[in-house]
């Protein structure tokens, strides 16, 4: 933690060769950062304008078995290797380390039970969703409340959909769908759900998969309550409309930081327009 503080400041003062050094010096000391540390020496190096060696940290990465983000080198930080024959081999490679992982993953399931948990009752279910290159374990300490420890049943689902060595996403809507119709069937089969009381909500991808679940009634979702999230293009003027009929409320939690923010609030805009119950 003190390194990662410590070169986020070498990065914020442009100090790129201090950082680059201290990169290479710790790569042994910290196997299980190896992503992390070998990613952000090769950005380090490309600031540097040293495109040869920032290629060769990238591929040292894979050398150790790593495989890196499915969203890692969209950016324009990677424009001056873009266009090199030997980064587009890397990617080729990465994006191969990305498939062969995919066909391990599965979906998982987490349910957690209320506080004095009463087998006689019914109890509201809350689908909780991780952000992109998330996981449930990464994703649950933040995502509660007291008022969800106390009244609701909590089902926190993982992704199949790979998007790093140990995170996932909800982008493909077709999985997504799969994978949240049997986590609901799953959580109604085996715990006492009050079944006209489902809620579901998330982080980014997971607020993405959320708005598609709650506006492509995959379930009976009553609300939504998502975080900063990207807006589905499969929410036309119909999904609305229909969502509303349905009874459907939900709350848009974001920030100006966010570089989605005006589709977010269109999305709101047309929401409101429908005359949705919507924050």
């Amino acid at each position: 933690k003190e390194m990662r503080e410590h070169l986020g400041e070498l990065f914020k003062e442009k100090k790129y060769e201090e950082a680059a050094a201290l990169l290479e010096s710790v790569l042994d000391k910290y196997p299980d950062n190896i992503m992390a540390n070998t990613y952000n020496l090769a950005l380090a190096r490309t600031y540097l304008g040293d495109a040869d060696r920032a290629l060769g940290a990238l591929e040292e990465g894979h050398r150790r078995g790593i495989f890196y983000s499915l969203w890692a080198f969209t950016a324009q930080d990677w424009e001056p290797v873009r266009s090199s024959p030997r980064f587009e081999a890397f990617l080729k490679e990465n994006h191969a380390r990305i498939a062969k992982a995919q066909k391990k993953a599965s979906m998982k399931l987490e349910i957690v039970m209320p506080e004095g948990f009463d087998p006689a009752r019914k109890y509201p279910l809350f689908i909780a969703l991780h952000g992109g290159g998330e996981s449930t374990e990464d994703f649950k300490p933040s995502w509660t409340s007291p008022r969800l420890r106390r009244e609701f049943i909590t089902a926190y689902v993982q992704s199949s959909q790979v998007a790093t060595m140990k995170g996932f996403h909800w982008q493909d809507v077709a999985t997504t769908r799969k994978e949240l119709e049997k986590a609901y069937k799953r959580a109604i089969a085996e715990y006492p759900v009050d079944r006209d009381r489902v809620v579901v909500g998330g982080f980014s991808s997971g607020g993405f998969g959320s708005l598609v679940a709650s506006f492509g009634n995959f379930f009976p979702v009553r609300g939504f309550v998502v975080l900063c999230p990207e807006v589905p293009a499969t929410i036309d003027d119909e999904a609305i409309l229909a969502a509303k009929s349905r009874g459907l409320r939900g709350t848009l939690l974001t920030t100006e930081a966010d570089n989605r923010v005006e589709q977010q609030r269109t999305l709101i805009s047309r929401m409101e327009k429908a005359g949705m119950a919507v924050d």
